[in-house]
């Protein structure tokens, strides 16, 4: 019914193109935004677990002194604090898992050689053996404390990346 005379109704190709190119602009800008977005979202969660980093390094130096000498419970006086300072860190960052780190801790703080353990050795009251095993205990036990930090330090750079 349509004769060669009807008009033609259609959008011009020059609306068409300025259609396309404003949807690929609001498209890059969203694009862009989000980007925005999610890096200072990364850089915000990297500045705030960054304290929770430098401590478990503070730690690391407290186990890297440890490891040299068999402890005893006065040796223990800064990782203590330090294991609060974690523990604090573990209600801040819940689904980071610094309570392995504490539990480590406190498996290494029984295995502190006793109390003059020299005179205990001469008089007998404690056998060579016994302090050897101590002294095993205390290293396995930093060693697990250490793959627990380097645990966390790698989930905080894996989050902040």
């Amino acid at each position: 019914m349509l004769g060669s005379n009807a008009p033609q109704e259609s959008f011009s190709s020059t609306w068409t193109w300025a259609a396309v190119i404003s949807l690929i602009g609001v498209v890059v800008s969203i694009g862009f935004t989000v980007y925005k977005l999610r890096k200072r979202r990364t850089a915000e969660k990297a500045e705030r677990l960054k304290p929770d980093y430098n401590l478990l390094d503070e730690v690391a130096v407290v186990l890297d002194k440890l490891a040299d000498m068999p402890a005893q419970k006065p040796d223990l006086s800064s990782l203590n604090e330090l294991r609060t300072r974690v523990k604090q860190a573990e209600r801040r960052s819940p689904d980071l898992r610094f309570g392995d780190i504490v539990a480590r801790i406190d498996v290494y703080q029984k295995t502190v050689l006793p109390d003059c353990f020299g005179k205990k050795l001469s008089s007998k009251r404690i056998t060579l053996e016994e302090l050897l095993a101590l002294s095993r205990q205390q290293g396995a036990a930093i060693t697990e404390i250490r793959v627990a930090i380097d645990a966390v330090q790698a989930e905080i750079d894996r989050r902040t990346k």
